[in-house]
């Protein structure tokens, strides 16, 4: 192979590598980027949870019909009083 076929030869595979590199990373960023989505969503759900069992409390609702809708355990409820 002639020495200027041979450099684009390289060039070509060093920038197929980088593209590969960069398709990898960002993939692996949209991955991330999903978990903690997730992450932050049943957070939410789980404070969304806490507060409607408070204001049942406040109402006064029994523990076990709290429990029944809020899908809170009775101790994780007697700890938010």
């Amino acid at each position: 192979m002639k020495p200027y076929q041979e450099s684009l030869k390289i060039k070509r595979d060093n920038y197929s590598a980088l593209e590969s590199a960069e398709l990898r990373g960002e993939q692996r960023g949209q991955k991330q980027g999903i978990e903690i989505g997730a992450e932050l969503e049943r957070a939410k759900a789980e404070q969304e949870k806490r507060e409607m069992a408070i204001e049942m409390l406040a109402g006064g609702e029994p523990l076990e019909k709290i429990a029944r809708y809020s899908k809170l355990s009775i101790a994780e409820i007697q700890a938010l009083v």
